[in-house]
Order: structure tokens, then sequence, then C-alpha cells
């Protein structure tokens, strides 16, 4: 009995590390030049299977051998300080979408890739499954790598893009916006440093707590204001003292300003879950896309949930 024992242990010992497999990736759709379609899938396979390599054996991930540039790298190895991720499936199947600005190919996004991650941190809390999108240049390089929008999000801005006929700047408004939730859950003061305009104005509520009522009162939220680099110190303490941070953006609803065709207002449900603090808020983004190569926003403002829809920021509240 004893020696079955120390067998059975032995062999627990010394079996091997599992470890996550090779990734065949394949693209259904989208891209007619053969060469560049197999470029890619090279490419997305190399990426995601060092992803996974490094997830089995908890090291850095390994560029080696893939095309990629400084910031699709820099992505993935600021969301590995917080948490290592691996993709669900060794075999994966997604379109490939086209990326235009004023007629002009800017590149591809494949979507739809689902990871699990394994936070660094016990405490975290929100869901271990996520979306990541990879993002190329038209010529094959991985130019972007970012947390995804839910698909149902994202459709539905599709949809109203085709609908409006501001397709582009509605794509470009979303990859924006996956690229500024994953700035938050990597902790990247220098993407934010970049994307707020000098000038930009930031306004944050919090709810007045009242003194008992019988009759029910609609909330009392008291707003302050706060320039770019007032905003910018807070946030830096705000990543220095969470060991995570995890952002999520839903029913988000883009709106083409009235008579300035690069102005965007975007508002969304923001839940943000870290190591110290957890809240759900309203936040609402002015977005100029005068230049489509480096957006910047004007306003961003967020109000608790519990903000009446008629007291909810719009474009029509700021002179633009």
């Amino acid at each position: 009995m004893l020696r079955n024992k120390i067998l059975i242990i032995l062999a627990v010992l010394l079996a091997p590390v599992t470890m996550w497999g090779n990734v065949d990736f394949e693209i259904s759709d989208g891209i007619s030049d053969p060469s560049l379609k197999a470029k890619m899938e090279y490419q997305a396979s190399a990426l995601l299977t060092a992803v996974n390599r490094a997830a089995s054996s908890g090291q850095p991930v390994n560029f080696s051998g893939i095309e990629i540039d400084d910031m699709a790298s820099f992505s993935i190895a600021q969301l590995w300080n917080t948490a290592r991720f691996r993709t669900f499936d060794d075999d994966i199947i997604t379109k490939a979408l086209r990326l235009t600005s004023g007629g002009r190919l800017r590149g591809y996004e494949l979507r739809n890739i689902e990871v699990e991650l394994f936070p660094l941190d016990d405490s975290y809390m929100g869901s271990k499954t996520q979306e990541v999108c990879i993002e190329f240049s038209p010529y094959g390089k991985i130019t972007d790598f970012n947390f995804a929008i839910e698909q149902n999000q994202y459709m539905q801005i599709f949809r109203e893009g085709t609908k409006v006929e501001d397709f582009d700047q509605r794509m470009q408004i979303l990859h924006y916006l996956e690229q500024f939730r994953t700035a938050y859950n990597q902790k990247n003061i220098i993407f934010m440093d970049a994307v707020f305009s000098d000038d930009a104005l930031i306004i944050t509520g919090k709810v007045i707590k009242r003194v008992k009522s019988e009759v029910p009162l609609p909330p009392e939220i008291e707003y302050t204001r706060q320039s770019k680099a007032q905003y910018l110190a807070n946030l830096k303490k705000c990543f220095d003292r969470n060991s995570y941070i995890n952002v999520v953006f839903d029913d988000i609803k883009v709106l083409k300003h009235g008579s300035k065709p690069n102005y965007y207002g975007v508002t969304l449900t923001q839940h943000w879950n870290s190591s110290n603090y957890s809240d759900e808020g309203i936040l609402f983004l002015v977005w100029d896309f005068s230049d489509e190569d480096a957006p910047k926003i004007h306003v961003r403002t967020w109000q608790p949930i519990e903000t009446p829809s008629g007291e909810i920021f719009t474009l029509e509240n700021f002179k633009i």
C-alpha cells in the first residue's frame, strides 16, 4: 500500500508541466490577396502561440520572429504586468475587417479572439474571459493589440455607421475606445497624456448624501472640474496604489456633431474594478478626429450611475 502511494506521488511530481499548444489561425474572409492573407495568418498564429507559451512558463512574451511594431509589443508587455492570458482555442477562424480612412486603406483588424485571464493579484474582481483584437498594417505587420469591446456593442455601432454613411469614423472611434479602455487596464499614463488635448475639460460628479426624507428625492450631485494636468496626476496616483485595474465599457452610443463633422460625442457605461475600489458610472467623451492619426479627447465627464437621464451630459452641454 505504501509503495503504491509513493508511486502515485512520484507520478504527480514528475508529470510534465501543462503547456498550451500552438495556435493555428485562419482568416475566413476579408482579404483578397493570398500572400497577404497567408502572412497575416502566420503572424497571428506566431503571436498567439508566443502568448500561450509565456502564460505556461510565467515568462514575458518572446516576440522573436514576429513582425510586430513597438506599440503592439509594448501594449502586450504592459498587460502582462497585471495578468497573464492565453487563448481558449488552438484553432481560431475569424474574418478580417478592412480599416479605411477617407478611402485610404489604414490596415486590417482581426477580432473575436477569446482569451482567458490569469490575474497576478488574487483579489482580482471581474470576468476572466476577454476578447482581444489584433491590428495589422496594410502590409501585414502587427501594429496594435487591445482588449476588445463586446461583440454585440461592436456590431451595433458597425450597423449605425453603415446607415449614416460615416462608417470609417465610427470604426476609428471603436478602435480608440478599445485603446482607451486597454490603457486603463495597462495603467498606461503615456497614452492618457497623448490622447487628451492640452486644454481638455474634465468633470467628475459624486452623489451627496441627503438627510433621510419620507418623500423620495432625486439624487443631489456635486461636480468637480479638473485640468488635464490635475487629472493625470490623480490618475497616476490611482495607478500606483492599485495592483490591478479592470475597466469595461458597455451601452456605447455615438453621436456626430451637427455642424462640426470631425467631432463626436460618445456616451457609455464604465465599469471600474480595481484592487482598492470599484464603481459604475456614465462616461461622456468629446472626440476630435481632425487629425485622424492622432485624435484628441477635449471633454471627459464622469457621472454617477444614479444620474437622472435628463441630466446626463451630451454634446449640447458644451460649446465646441
